[in-house]
């Protein structure tokens, strides 16, 4: 089924531009977080995060503080809820994420041809 080779190059592709992922809820995570921050229009803060059930809140304490760590996320107080934090991911992870949605698009338009 061609389903599982375009998984396998996706995971290739993943592996090639976003290195800072390693398991599936770094991928959840930072997922969440762009599509909250790009998408919406409205950051996610660290408590929906946690609604979210990408995993065990010390698990996803764990998973986010590397990827703080590693440049990816930042974390910033909430304009107008001192008391929440929000999360964003920084220039170069979008920058990362750019890249890699325009290897996939590269990808896909090479597979068509075939």
């Amino acid at each position: 089924m061609k389903i599982f080779a375009d998984l396998r190059n996706l995971i290739r592709l993943e592996r090639l531009y976003l290195p800072f992922i390693n398991t599936l809820e770094d991928r959840d995570i930072a997922a969440q977080i762009g599509y909250h921050d790009v998408i919406r229009g409205e950051p996610l803060t660290l408590k929906l995060l946690y609604l979210l059930d990408i995993g065990s809140i010390a698990t996803v304490q764990r998973r986010l503080a590397r990827l703080v760590g590693k440049g990816v996320v930042m974390k910033r107080r909430h304009d107008e809820d001192r008391r929440a934090l929000t999360l964003h991911l920084t220039t170069s992870a979008r920058r990362e994420y750019q890249r890699f949605a325009s290897a996939i698009s590269s990808h896909n338009s090479h597979s068509r041809a075939k």
